[in-house]
């Protein structure tokens, strides 16, 4: 098929410079066949995530896994379920929850501001983190949240996961970060514990990658953890510059605890909460493209 990369025998160059060749022909094949740029991630990561499926495999070097890669279909799912990292939880880290409904909230829903909020969650998962932040709303909001437009957009690279978080059904140990009185108030069931409706109503996910684009529209508050740190150098600063373009004036930018801001557009925000990484667009930095989410 013209355009799409067919791996029938070893190529001599992935075993003479497996480090180069080898997965310079990697990142090919699973753009080819997924449309997911591999190319901005860490090299060392990218090493160690095809190894562990080299080794699971039983394939002996990288040019025999890529042979059986090109031919077997469902492997490429279990790579890109390897390489997507979709540790998450809800409420993960609650002191940062707590710095947002604290610091964040507040100011985003102050007596006078428009009667919108736009947030979005950046490598979502099966979920986890924007039913958190749905949860996080309507409690601060409480009664008042019918006067509010507030929408929640939670993109992921990985469509299975994607269809996990839709259904919004969840094993009762996956839940158990959930106040008592909060999980009792916005899940049902037993063996399978089911988001609330008014939840998922807050809540629309989109395949998305956050290198290639995001989602139409000016944002009040973007959430994105854990995710950078995977990403090089070049492809954080490109990431932060979208997230200056995508935020209002005024608005925030939540990073996991272990992320650092680079590039240019630093200059842009000011520090909210340096522990908890978050940042807030400073309002004469220019006006973000403005449009609904």
């Amino acid at each position: 098929m013209p355009g799409v990369v067919q791996i029938t025998q070893v190529p001599a160059d992935v075993e003479d410079r497996p480090d180069e060749a080898g997965m310079r022909r990697l990142r090919r094949l699973v753009r080819e066949r997924t449309g997911l740029d591999l190319a901005p991630y860490k090299g060392p990561f990218l090493e160690r995530r095809v190894a562990i499926r080299q080794r699971v495999t039983r394939h002996g070097s990288l040019g025999e896994y890529l042979v059986f890669l090109g031919r077997e279909s469902a492997e490429m799912d279990r790579l890109l379920g390897t390489l997507t990292i979709h540790v998450s939880g809800f409420f993960r880290n609650p002191s940062t929850y707590e710095a947002i409904r604290a610091q964040v909230l507040p100011r985003l829903f102050a007596d006078g501001a428009p009667r919108r909020a736009r947030f979005w969650s950046v490598g979502c998962s099966r979920g986890e983190e924007p039913y958190s932040l749905a949860i996080l709303v309507r409690e601060h909001l409480g009664p008042a949240l019918g006067e509010w437009d507030v929408r929640i957009e939670a993109t992921d690279v990985d469509a299975h996961v994607l269809e996990d978080a839709k259904r919004g059904e969840y094993a009762p140990g996956q839940v158990g970060a959930v106040r008592a009185d909060l999980r009792e108030r916005y899940f049902s069931g037993e063996r399978r514990l089911h988001v609330a409706p008014e939840l998922r109503r807050m809540v629309r996910f989109h395949r998305g990658d956050v290198l290639t684009g995001a989602p139409v529209g000016e944002y009040d508050c973007i959430l994105c953890r854990n995710l950078l740190i995977y990403l090089d150098r070049p492809a954080q600063a490109a990431v932060f510059e979208r997230f200056a373009r995508a935020l209002r004036p005024g608005g925030f930018l939540v990073l996991g605890r272990t992320e650092i801001f680079v590039g240019a557009d630093r200059a842009a925000f000011e520090v909210v909460d340096a522990r908890e990484r978050i940042y807030r667009r400073l309002p004469h930095a220019g006006a973000a493209p403005g449009g609904e989410a």
